[in-house]
């Protein structure tokens, strides 16, 4: 593993504590050089995970993250679930472009998770792991697809403040038939 997060303060002591839970070693790439200088060593390895600073999407310090392509990094975009589906958008438009897959969390924290397998799937990138959970490695899954339909439509059922009611249909086709006569009736104000 590399702590190449140099922006949040305890991001490489709590890699330290992942680390020693997987069983790995860790190594630290305060910035992009010596991010460099370091992966030629860790040729050899199997795999090596590389956490970055965690910027929201809007922040430009996000383009950080698209150096690594030069370097021959393979990028995986992390993506919490639990987001609204703007914000699942704008997470995806920013760090999935480039991306060779997707690793969505929160699984457990998102009780309609269909708007970020909507989103993965319009952006066509391939969904490598889910996680939900607090506990490491053994809440990392590969993706069950069956298990992830069941979860979007599912969540669909859920009981929310923002469902109409059978009593409120009238008040809403009142609301939204008092609108076009609205504009009907203005429409032709506006022309003439």
């Amino acid at each position: 593993m590399i702590a190449a997060d140099a922006y949040r303060i305890g991001a490489a002591a709590q890699l330290t504590v992942y680390a020693d839970l997987l069983g790995v070693s860790l190594h630290v790439a305060e910035d992009h050089d010596k991010l460099a200088q370091l992966l030629p060593k860790l040729a050899a390895s199997k795999l090596v995970l590389i956490d970055t600073a965690g910027f929201a999407p809007s922040d430009p310090r996000t383009r950080e993250g698209r150096s690594l392509d030069a370097l021959g990094v393979q990028r995986l975009a992390v993506i919490a679930a639990n987001q609204q589906s703007a914000a699942i958008e704008q997470a995806m438009t920013r760090f999935g472009e480039g991306a060779v897959a997707c690793l969505l969390t929160k699984l457990d924290e998102a009780p309609q998770p269909a708007a970020a397998l909507d989103s993965l799937i319009r952006h066509r990138l391939p969904l490598a792991y889910i996680s939900g959970g607090q506990r490491v490695p053994e809440d990392l899954h590969t993706p069950n697809a069956t298990y992830l339909i069941d979860r979007a439509l599912k969540g669909g059922q859920l009981a929310t403040p923002y469902a109409l009611d059978a009593e409120d249909w009238p008040l809403f086709a009142g609301v939204e038939a008092e609108r076009a006569e609205y504009q009907r009736t203005h429409k032709g104000i506006n022309a003439g």
